[in-house]
């Protein structure tokens, strides 16, 4: 093997990546959740704490979602340096697989300290890590849907009180059920008056495409995260695939893992597939790194060895997630440039190729 030579694990890990839906609590080590609740005297046993991560879940006999996850994490952390902490931790396994740009979503309304503090905390955060790795990471506040629209608008007025330049726009997530993104119309109206980007979390579990079209034709989104039942209406599809709405989905998404618990079964079924194949602008996105037990890499080694995309698809889909990203346009277009031909000579090196059947070969070409 010469000193180019890699293989594909090592190609998943090095080539540039942006990942544009990653939940900051989703992204905490098991170990330092375990230093947080002993520095808050918080009564956790290590198999406790180990209900909460997919990787762990099978020791334990007990399974707790994401959504439990984040919630209890929210609670734990109780002083701005906690999330400082965090922010670091998450940016070094990001940086490790090759993400070099990172839109993270949090909940200032669930929160034990002042919105104020936490942005402040976080941008200190976000400066050490541009220094230290040049991994750039912007923030998106996120309404949490499980509590009323009018707590929403707050986050927004506290945004337009203390603004700050990594602040890119706002998100929406939690349980969709009974929390429809347009009864959360006054929050989204404001933001998108005072200039910021907007995406919300649509049809996740397995929820009516119509929440992506409310989002879409009601509230003007920018982006979509997960929106797999899209699908499921071709007319819609098509047209969304017209304008190249970015859609960020999730390899592992809890939903269809539990769906169709054979792989095989998922590997064909899943909905990534069939919007690729329809020619919508997918971005694949980690979620909750941690807790939901990927990477950034694994979730581009799941594109290509479980869905069948080939890497020419791979290097198409990396640009999907520059020009998704609400960076500024002219670094947008530098790191297309920059990012495409990284790609290509980390590819040329590589000692292996993705065994793939023409059954499953997706050439995704938008």
């Amino acid at each position: 093997m010469n000193s180019t030579s890699i293989t594909l694990n090592q190609f998943y890990h090095r080539f540039p990546k942006a990942d544009l839906h990653y939940h900051l609590l989703g992204g905490v080590r098991l170990e330092t959740m375990l230093f947080l609740a002993d520095k808050y005297s918080f009564e956790l046993t290590e198999l406790e704490a180990k209900c909460y991560y997919r990787a762990y879940q099978h020791e334990t006999g007990i399974v707790k979602g994401g959504i439990e996850a984040l919630t209890f994490l929210y609670e734990l952390m109780r002083e701005p340096e906690d999330y400082f902490r965090v922010l670091i931790e998450v940016a070094q396994d990001a940086h490790a697989c090759g993400v070099r740009y990172l839109e993270i979503f949090w909940n200032p309304s669930d929160t034990k300290i002042s919105y104020q503090s936490v942005t402040k905390l976080l941008a200190t955060a976000i400066e050490h890590v541009e220094q230290e790795m040049g991994l750039v990471v912007r923030l998106i506040p996120s309404i949490n849907r499980e509590k009323s629209p009018e707590i929403a608008l707050e986050m927004v007025e506290q945004m337009i009180a203390f603004p700050h330049p990594y602040v890119l726009g706002i998100g929406i997530d939690y349980k969709e059920h009974n929390a429809p993104v347009e009864h959360f119309w006054k929050a989204y109206a404001l933001a998108k008056e005072q200039g910021y980007k907007l995406t919300a979390h649509c049809s996740e579990f397995g929820l009516h495409w119509r929440n992506v079209e409310t989002g879409l034709e009601l509230l003007n989104l920018d982006r979509i995260d997960h929106g797999y039942t899209i699908i499921d209406n071709p007319q819609l599809t098509a047209k969304y695939a017209h304008q190249g709405i970015p859609f960020t989905v999730i390899p592992s998404n809890t939903y269809y893992l539990k769906k169709w618990p054979n792989h095989n079964e998922w590997a064909e079924k899943h909905p990534i597939r069939a919007m690729a194949k329809a020619g919508l602008n997918i971005v694949p996105c980690t979620d909750d790194w941690h807790i939901h037990n990927t990477t950034s890499a694994n979730c581009y080694r799941v594109m290509v060895e479980d869905f069948g995309f080939d890497l020419s698809s791979l290097r198409q889909i990396m640009i999907n997630g520059i020009a998704a990203s609400w960076a500024p346009e002219n670094l947008k277009q530098q790191w297309i440039k920059e990012w495409s031909l990284e790609f290509d000579l980390l590819r040329k090196g590589l000692i292996e190729q993705p065994q793939i059947s023409k059954e499953q070969l997706i050439k995704y070409r938008r």
